[in-house]
């Protein structure tokens, strides 16, 4: 009896010893051992799906400023530029002809000289976002593709954990049946904190505190995964969400359910990508400075032109073009 006991001490010792909280991971796992909550899988992937919807939208909105930044201040340096070679045009001809106006001709130049200091720092702005709107171009637009791949493969994933094709797994059962004859396992769809490091962002920080940068989801034993599920979704997966991942979403085929995600490895490239240019309130920033020059430029440019129209220089200026 003494015996007994011994080994069933042992036995116990040996269970606490390999506590799902002792055992030893490669990757940050959710699995049925040990009293795992198993259930929260779904979480898991569903956190990672919608931060992928998030980036994915974040790297639109970038795009999408970045490409009407670039439209306003194209638009805003084209005519700066082209009013201020007119200008000088003109003051390259009327120079000869303004005889008795020096005071007027030194304030053309004055107002011409403005002009051409304003464009210049409108210029200086153009290039920055240029520059941004080549980065964004050049990064964001493959990334949004990458990015969209991932969270359907992953989305798709997490739809199909416990059901497929509109089925429910029937509890105790190794039978597709439609009918639910038997009690049907439901499943929690509120989530903790806990199951979505990424909820407050995706970054260095929060990607650490996936082991290894990875996630494993595991279901050897437990008949909440059943045979009937898994062969649809054996073709499913290898042939679609994982086919399409890369090497960020390797899926085991088999009997059971065991699914690893390169965490880091997907939101990593992704967040170097979506960080390209300068952040949307910098570029509205400088257009907003553009826009600004520009009002500047359209009030000397207003004065320029009232002078240029005087009578005697509009005057001496036709009788200049009419002999040549």
């Amino acid at each position: 009896m003494k015996v007994e006991i011994v080994e069933l001490a042992i036995l116990l010792s040996f269970i606490i010893c390999v506590d799902g909280e002792n055992v030893e991971h490669n990757c940050k796992t959710v699995d049925d051992y040990y009293f795992r909550n198993i259930n929260e899988s779904v979480c898991y992937l569903s956190c990672l799906s919608n931060a992928l919807n998030k980036l994915y939208s974040d790297g639109e909105k970038r795009l999408f400023v970045n490409e009407e930044a670039y439209a306003n201040a194209s638009r805003i340096l084209d005519d700066m530029e082209g009013k201020t070679g007119e200008s000088t045009k003109y003051l390259s001809v009327i120079s000869s002809v303004m005889e008795g106006e020096h005071d007027k001709l030194e304030k053309l130049i004055s107002y011409g000289n403005q002009m051409g200091d304003l464009a210049a720092k409108a210029g200086g702005l153009f290039v920055e976002v240029n520059e941004s709107v080549r980065a964004v171009r050049k990064e964001i637009r493959d990334a949004l593709i990458q990015a969209n791949k991932y969270y359907t493969a992953v989305a798709e994933i997490a739809g199909t954990v416990w059901a497929f094709d509109g089925q429910k797994v029937v509890e105790g059962d190794h039978k597709c049946d439609l009918e639910a004859s038997k009690k049907t396992v439901e499943f929690q769809s509120k989530c903790s904190a806990h199951t979505c490091p990424l909820r407050n962002g995706v970054n260095k920080s929060t990607l650490q505190q996936y082991k290894n940068g990875c996630l494993e989801i595991s279901v050897m034993h437990s008949h909440i995964v059943d045979f009937c599920h898994q062969s649809p979704r054996n073709v499913l997966y290898v042939s679609g969400a994982v086919k399409d991942s890369g090497n960020a979403l390797k899926w085991k085929p088999g009997h059971a359910f065991f699914l690893t995600i390169e965490v880091k490895g997907i939101f990593s490239s992704l967040i170097a990508s979506f960080t390209a240019g300068h952040p949307p309130p910098v570029l509205l920033a400088m257009v907003s400075n553009m826009t600004l020059l520009y009002s500047l430029f359209s009030e000397t440019y207003s004065n320029f032109t009232s002078l240029l129209l005087g009578t005697s220089i509009t005057d001496n200026l036709n009788s200049t073009d009419s002999t040549t």
